[in-house]
């Protein structure tokens, strides 16, 4: 056997006709073929795009009011509430922001959705400027806004919160 293969190769040596080596046809043959599937898989890949585009961040707070409480509610949105996210959008902070009525809510959800719509999470660094330019602005110190936050209690209940994105089709 030893012979035989030795002299196969010496022969193959001499003679370069085409066809004499079909193991190297062959393997030629295969090569081309995995380097073709290749492209198209690189193909594929290029058009294997993410569907999404990310969009922006909603903050969303649900709100149960209480019995007898709604217009109490309703002017407080629509007077500090409203001024705090004009203010926060004035200063590019958020993009904007939506009050969003359950109008057939079922026993356990909430009455209300408030939604604050921004494209980034703010840093550090952000959130401290933020603070102080609010707190100037509102010309208020953190016991006035504990003391309104717990006469809003009265009014309505924090029945949960939501951190949500958008995404757009691409």
């Amino acid at each position: 056997m030893h012979f035989k293969w030795r002299y196969w190769g010496a022969k193959q040596s001499k003679k370069k006709q085409k066809g004499d080596c079909p193991v190297k046809a062959l393997t030629t043959k295969y090569s081309m073929l995995i380097c073709f599937l290749s492209l198209l898989s690189f193909n594929a890949l290029a058009e294997d795009e993410r569907v999404f585009k990310n969009g922006d961040y909603w903050e969303v707070s649900s709100i149960t009011i209480v019995d007898g409480q709604w217009l109490n509610y309703a002017n407080h949105l629509s007077t500090k509430w409203r001024d705090s996210q004009e203010f926060a959008k004035s200063k590019g902070w958020i993009n904007g922001y939506k009050v969003i009525i359950n109008q057939y809510p079922r026993n356990g959800e909430p009455d209300m959705y408030l939604i604050t719509m921004f494209e980034e999470m703010a840093t550090k660094t952000q959130e401290d400027e933020r603070y102080k330019a609010y707190m100037e602005w509102s010309k208020s110190t953190i016991a006035k806004l504990e003391e309104s936050s717990g006469e809003r209690v009265v009014m309505r209940h924090l029945s949960g919160n939501s951190l949500l994105r958008e995404v757009t089709f691409r």
